[in-house]
């Protein structure tokens, strides 16, 4: 069985460039707006303008910033290694891409596209703001919201089952809030896997949601991702030990 590079990435990549997350710190997104008003499938309807706004704004400001070297390391290490690395990202944004990914999975969704619930159909709007006011309430950012089963989940657990020894799994930048990658990846290979929880946070989330001393993880690497994916870091060392070997 030939050896596998996993990769998972979450809001600290980006945040990297300058992509405000999400959750984590005074500037996250969430301590300026309530998630149930823009991020809420069930009050979806009643916050249209303000939703249409929130996304808006996130839409425009992607063009004002650039892929990382984070970014460009992994596209750099897909295009050598080809279908044994795999890119599974909760970001929305299109810095992987950008970066020359050649494939990314999307786990939460693009930023970069509507969906017409009327018709179920996605719709490319790049970095456009959408004018809502002129057209029917019936379009909605193709980002999963609370409240809504995001349809890669069944990919993703499908994908964390068939983890062997034969994986390398990278977790980077992921608060390991919405999904617990370590734990998916620890579970579904029986603690089998090589796996690499890559975040510069002194506090790992394990201590709180599992307990202190419990692991579901080879290595805390406590690094930015762009410093994991340096020249010479630990984990290019990882990287390359593990294809080598």
């Amino acid at each position: 069985m030939s050896k596998r590079l996993i990769i998972f990435t979450g809001a600290g990549v980006s945040a990297e460039s300058g992509v405000p997350t999400f959750r984590t710190g005074p500037d996250g997104l969430w301590h300026n707006h309530r998630i149930e008003d823009v991020c809420h499938i069930d009050t979806f309807e009643q916050n249209y303008d303000l939703v249409h706004a929130f996304y808006n704004a996130r839409r425009t400001a992607l063009q004002g910033v650039e892929p990382n070297a984070a970014h460009q390391a992994i596209a750099e290490l897909q295009q050598r290694y080809g279908d044994q690395v795999h890119l599974m990202t909760t970001n929305v944004d299109d810095l992987h891409e950008r970066a020359g990914s050649p494939e990314v999975v999307h786990i939460h969704g693009n930023l970069l596209e509507l969906v017409n619930l009327a018709e179920g159909a996605v719709l490319p709007i790049g970095y456009e703001a959408f004018d809502h006011a002129a057209h029917p309430p019936q379009f909605k950012p193709n980002v999963v919201f609370f409240g809504e089963v995001a349809p890669v989940y069944r990919d993703l657990f499908t994908l964390m089952q068939s983890l062997t020894r034969h994986d390398l799994v990278l977790v980077v930048g992921s608060s390991e809030t919405v999904v617990q990658f370590c734990l998916e990846a620890y579970s579904g290979s029986n603690g089998a896997a090589t796996i690499l929880y890559i975040d510069p946070t002194d506090t790992c989330p394990y201590d709180r949601l599992l307990g202190p001393g419990l692991k579901p993880y080879t290595e805390h690497c406590r690094m930015g991702a762009v410093e994991a994916f340096s020249a010479g870091s630990p984990v290019r060392k990882w990287i390359e030990c593990w294809f080598n070997s």
